[in-house]
């Protein structure tokens, strides 16, 4: 029995929780549309084509983190001078799948021309942003506090059509945080890269540091080290 609990709960890093079932995929519609998962835990992925259906409760860590990347992309993207929206934990879904299923992330953006897209359709009103979110994935999702069962989770965002994946994380209890990029859309399918493709010039070994300091409110310091990287970045990209 306690096997069999180890296998669908597990506590993170952070001090989240997490629990995960598997039911046969013909039955999800009708669970999707008739429990409210949301009530079990306050972050859902109801997976329709696999049958999974996971959630969770966030620590106060996870929480900080997950706005820590907010204010982190939102200011890189300025250094940028792209336009960024952030769409935080929205549920994505490709459009054929049942209502209520999709993948919550726990921070979730567009960058760039889709920002700008999606602000344009704001001028439309409430309806042209939902169908373009609807036909529009994000550039860029984060998944904070990896737990042991979410080895699927880059290729489930990659079949959304989703860009980058970051994952920010702790080895263990207490430990430092560390940042991966992943490219979803690589041709032999989801791999780590070194350097975000979505704000270039945002390297992975330094976005730890930025983390830190966004969730100690050190913004100042943020952006100083955000633009003495991007403009590095920029020197490295520079044409022959």
């Amino acid at each position: 029995m306690s096997e069999n609990l180890e296998r669908h709960y597990c506590v993170g890093p952070m001090g989240s929780e997490f629990w995960r079932i598997e039911v046969p995929p013909d039955v999800v519609p009708s669970l999707a549309e008739k429990f409210d998962w949301n009530r079990l835990g306050r972050r859902v992925m109801i997976d329709a084509g696999g049958g999974v259906i996971s959630w969770m409760n966030p620590s106060g860590a996870h929480a900080d983190f997950s706005d820590a990347v907010d204010k982190t992309v939102e200011r890189a993207a300025r250094l940028l001078d792209a336009k960024a929206k952030s769409k935080r934990d929205t549920r994505w879904k490709r459009p054929e799948y049942p209502k209520n299923t999709g993948l919550e992330p726990d921070a979730s953006f567009y960058v760039g021309a889709s920002a700008e897209s999606w602000y344009e359709e704001l001028n439309e009103g409430d309806e042209a942003v939902e169908a373009f979110e609807a036909a529009t994935p994000p550039d860029l999702v984060v998944e904070v506090e990896v737990a042991h069962f979410d080895g699927e989770m880059p290729g489930r965002y990659a079949a959304l059509g989703i860009r980058e994946m970051w994952r920010v994380f702790r080895k263990s209890r207490g430990s430092a945080v560390e940042v991966e990029i992943l490219v979803l859309q690589a041709p032999d399918g989801p791999r780590s890269v070194g350097e975000s493709i979505v704000l270039p010039g945002l390297a992975a070994e330094m976005l730890p540091e930025a983390l830190v300091l966004a969730r100690q409110g050190r913004f100042a310091d943020l952006e100083k080290l955000l633009a003495a990287a991007l403009a590095l970045g920029s020197a490295h990209r520079a044409p022959e």
